[in-house]
């Protein structure tokens, strides 16, 4: 069981992070930082969450 409380000002769908709130679509930080990795930003793939972290075990691109 995760005990996270999820912030529900911030949805996020990106289960291999350690911050996701399981069974619920949402971030359980107080906040998040976005940034670019682009000099001219103009869809949302040049965006990233820069509070990402890799849940434990999710290493190496699977789950588990």
């Amino acid at each position: 069981m995760d005990n996270k409380t999820p912030n529900t000002s911030i949805e996020c769908t990106v289960k291999q992070c350690e911050h996701h709130c399981g069974s619920e679509d949402y971030c359980a930080l107080n906040q998040v930082r976005i940034a670019t990795h682009e000099a001219n930003p103009t869809v949302s793939q040049c965006v990233d969450c820069e509070s990402f972290k890799v849940k434990a075990g999710c290493e190496g691109g699977k789950c588990v």
